[in-house]
This record gives C-alpha cells, sequence and structure tokens, in this order.
C-alpha cells in the first residue's frame, strides 16, 4: 500500500477488541483499504452469544414503538444537511463502488427518508395491524382470543453491493421484530451497513448491541459456518449464482429468504405521448435511468411506448436522449469497469449496424456516457446497464403480457404512465404476470417502504404467531351421545354382546 492509503473498519463487532496479534480481511478502493477482523470459530460463536443476550436483556423487552422512535432518531441523523455519517458515506462509498459523490448523497438521502418514524408505524400497521402484537398477546381483529408476534432471535444477512443503502432494509426489518442482527458486508460495497449501525450506537448504545456487521469472503468455509449454522433466519440478497452459494451453506430446516436477480422496465401509454407532457416524460425516465446507472433490480432496462400517440416512440426516445445529456452534467455516471465499458461499446455498434438495416435508432452522447437504442422489436431485451436503454414501440400495452413471457420469472417493477383507469387496466396485465410493483414514472428507483418486496411481506415473513385461545365448548365430552360415543357410531356388537 502507498504511504496515502487511509484504513477505514467494514466492521461493527459489539464486545470484539482487535489485538496486535489480530488478522484482517483487507478490500482495496480509491485511497482506502476497507478492513474487517478474520474471526475464527470460536470469535464467531462468541459475537453469537453476546448478541444473543443483547437481545434478550434489552430489545426483546423494548416496546416496538420506542424501537421505531430510535430507528427513526438515527434516520434523521442521515437526513441531516450537516451530517457526519452522510459526508463519511459520500466520501468512502464512491472509493469502492465508482459512484460518483452526487450519486451516492442523493440516492441515500431519497433511500434512507423512507425508514423516517412515520413511515415505520404505516409499515407495522399495514402488516401487522395492531404492532403491540411484537409487545405481548393482543386481540385478535376478526378470531376469537389472543395473539403475539415474536421474531427470531438471530438473522444473518448477506448483502449485495450494486446499490449503496440497501442493507438498511433488511436491518430495520430485523430490528421492528426484535431480532439481533449479523450483517456480512458485501466486497463491492463494505462501508455503508457498519457506517449505518453506528448511527443507531449513537442514539441508543444497547440498541447497536444487538447487531453486528463485519466482512467475510463468501466462499470462505470454516468459522463463517458457525454463523449460517447458529442463525435461526438467513436473508441473502445478490445474483442468482450468489443465492445457490448461500442456500447451500443454510442447515436443512432453517428459513430463508433470498431477494435475487430482477428485471424492471417501464409502460408510456399513448394518451401521454403529446408534446406538452413530452418533456416532463423524459425527465422522469432519465430519473429513473440515471439513479446508480440501472445497477438496481428496481432499475429500467427499456420502456415500452405505446402506438397511436401524437408523440411517436422516436420523439420520445430524443427527448430521453436529452434529459440524459443534461443529468448527466449533474450526477456524472459512475467508474466503469474494462469489461462494462466493452460492453457498452459492443451493444452500441451492433444496434447501430441492425438499425441501419432494419430500422431502428442509436442516440448517444460523448464517448459512453448514456445511449439511447430505438427498437422495432418489440420483445424484452435486457440493457447492458450503466445508462443504456432501450426503447421499443408496442402497438398496444395489452400485448405485454406476450411480451414479457419469457422473462415474468424475473419481473419485478413498471412505471407507467397512462391515465388513472388506463393504469389500473395495465398493472391488472402485469400482476397476472406476477410483478409485485407498478409505480409512476420517475419513482422506480425510490419505493415505499410498505411495498412487498418480490411479492412478499416485509416483517411478516420474519415473524412467526403465538394464539392464546378462549375456553370453547366443541367437543367436549358431555356432547357426546351418551350410548353411541363422541363420533356417533354405534358400537359394534360381538359375540358375547355389547
Amino acid at each position: 500500500m502507498s504511504e496515502s492509503t487511509r484504513y477505514v473498519d467494514a466492521w461493527w463487532l459489539p464486545g470484539f477488541e482487535p489485538a496486535p496479534t489480530t488478522s484482517w480481511y483487507e478490500l482495496e478502493g480509491d485511497g482506502f483499504v476497507a478492513r474487517a477482523p478474520r474471526l475464527d470459530a470460536a470469535g464467531f460463536a462468541a459475537l453469537l452469544a453476546r448478541l444473543r443476550c443483547a437481545r434478550r436483556d434489552y430489545l426483546r423487552l423494548l416496546p416496538v414503538d420506542q424501537i421505531v422512535q430510535r430507528v427513526g432518531a438515527a434516520i434523521n441523523r442521515w437526513l441531516d444537511p450537516f451530517s457526519p455519517y452522510l459526508h463519511r458515506a459520500c466520501r468512502l462509498i464512491p472509493a469502492f463502488t465508482g459512484y460518483p459523490e452526487e450519486a451516492v448523497r442523493k440516492g441515500l438521502a431519497g433511500y434512507l427518508a423512507s425508514f423516517r418514524a412515520d413511515n415505520l408505524r404505516r409499515l407495522l400497521q399495514e402488516e401487522l395491524g395492531d404492532p403491540e402484537v411484537l409487545d405481548g398477546f393482543r386481540p385478535r381483529p376478526a378470531a376469537a382470543g389472543l395473539t403475539r408476534a415474536t421474531g427470531p432471535e438471530l438473522v444473518l444477512h448477506s448483502f449485495a453491493g450494486n446499490v449503496p443503502g440497501l442493507p438498511a432494509q433488511s436491518l430495520v426489518a430485523a430490528t421492528l421484530t426484535k431480532a439481533a442482527s449479523l450483517g456480512k458486508a458485501a466486497s463491492d460495497e463494505p462501508i455503508f451497513a457498519a457506517l449505518f449501525v453506528r448511527s443507531l450506537a449513537d442514539v441508543d448504545p444497547r440498541l447497536a448491541s444487538c447487531l453486528a456487521v463485519t466482512y467475510w469472503p463468501g466462499d470462505e468455509v470454516g468459522p463463517p459456518d458457525v454463523a449460517f449454522g447458529e442463525a435461526d433466519l438467513v436473508v441473502a440478497y445478490g445474483s442468482d449464482a450468489a443465492i445457490e452459494a448461500v442456500r447451500a451453506r443454510v442447515p436443512a430446516g432453517r428459513r430463508l429468504i433470498t431477494y435475487g436477480h430482477r428485471l424492471s422496465f417501464g409502460v408510456i401509454a399513448r394518451e401521454r405521448l403529446t408534446p406538452d407532457e413530452l418533456p416532463d416524460l423524459a425527465e422522469r425516465a432519465a430519473y429513473d435511468v440515471v439513479r446508480f446507472d440501472q445497477q438496481g433490480c428496481l432499475s429500467p432496462h427499456l420502456f415500452y411506448v405505446e402506438e397511436g400517440g401524437v408523440v411517436s416512440a422516436d420523439h420520445f426516445a430524443r427527448a430521453l436522449a436529452g434529459a440524459l445529456q443534461r443529468w448527466s452534467t449533474i450526477v456524472p455516471r459512475g467508474r466503469l469497469t474494462a469489461d462494462e465499458r466493452a460492453r457498452v461499446a459492443d451493444v452500441r455498434r451492433q444496434h447501430e449496424f441492425r438499425a441501419a438495416t432494419t430500422g431502428g435508432a442509436v442516440y448517444g452522447g460523448a464517448g459512453d456516457e448514456w445511449c439511447v437504442l430505438v427498437d422495432p422489436d418489440p420483445r424484452f431485451a435486457a440493457s447492458c446497464l450503466n445508462r443504456t436503454v432501450w426503447v421499443k414501440p408496442v402497438a398496444d400495452a395489452s400485448a405485454l403480457p406476450d411480451l414479457l413471457a419469457p422473462v415474468r420469472r424475473y419481473l419485478q417493477t413498471a412505471a407507467v404512465s397512462a391515465d388513472f383507469d388506463r393504469s389500473v387496466e395495465i398493472a391488472a396485465l402485469l400482476a397476472d404476470l406476477g410483478l409485485d410493483r407498478v409505480c409512476p414514472l420517475g419513482q422506480m428507483g425510490d419505493p415505499l417502504v410498505t411495498w412487498h418486496h418480490d411479492g412478499r411481506f416485509n416483517l411478516l415473513d420474519f415473524v412467526r404467531f403465538t394464539d392464546l385461545e378462549p375456553e370453547s365448548a366443541a367437543g367436549r365430552w358431555e356432547f357426546s351421545h351418551p350410548r353411541r360415543g363422541i363420533l356417533g357410531i354405534e358400537p359394534r356388537e360381538t359375540a358375547h354382546g355389547v
């Protein structure tokens, strides 16, 4: 390492104190090296024991609304314009991800705002009805008796590093259900998760003692297997290959929640394709493309433009190109690897050749900062990302189910710009395809905290319920027939009588 290289901690391990002999994992960034201690099996076991004890003695007993208040207070520290946490994240995350500071600042602020205290209360009420069911037995709303919800003792989170800030969703959900957490940081973005827990410690050190974050290579066996063996629930994010690698390590009978590879797109209905609305449509679509350079599952690979509007698909594509050019001066695209740069150039070159013979167009900025590919073939095409997006005309939105059928198992979010009635109609078509989210254009990367991620619940997937039933007369012996018994069947006669 050069003398100018600085080390930063990619870990938060309550009760752990580094020793002079501590060995470290090191992840190189631009001018920084993130490090995390190499824990042996005994070290993992001791850490997990501390997390369970902290949960038992504090988090398990903390009223859920107080958890909401503490998490909300930590979030407010990130949203403060002078936040030391946001400032540090905006300085360090670009060094490891290649995203510019502007992208990290805007992306984190927009995403973390969804975890304010009032939004968390909405989430609890939406999924549980009565949030206090996490504190003790409460009346069931439509059934007799009482019930309570109990979260797992320990959750292991395996994070992905494609979009900064995403670990907050999993860590907050586990904490709301009163579970202790161990987060495995991603090698591509090892900064945010530990920094987020440090902001919780600033609000409530005892709450932060119920969470731990560190890093180890995903293919390392031995000591990390202690964590997989001890966790009551494992939550895994990442590519299909990464998900399968985690699945292979989860013991039989243990719960696993996965969030794997997904595809998203936009739909613009003909009634919105007017000269007056075109600038706003293009600006919203460009924002969805620019946000973290399409690296998230919620980012658009293409925009379907319905034919029959005053503005054609090609006119929309040109307006989108202009908006992308403006955005490139506000939030520059992130750093590309050599392979990513070659892939962008190859896709653009291939489509330029095809467009010259079969129709279509290519609108690109100087170099490879952004590119809009107009393709008359309406079949779904995945983008190479990094601000390269397809625009495809479609005769009518009713054709979408057939066009999307080959990739339906991967579909997640669609941004729809249409009149209200048609939005509902299109959303119904997409729901049948398995999409879990339909949102307005310009909001693809900013889901509500109450959204059903991959069509599931955010909190209910973590908890189990215990019912306390009232006394009931059903099945009691005094209601049985005096001679035929509880089943009402005549007793069998034998050769010696009944």
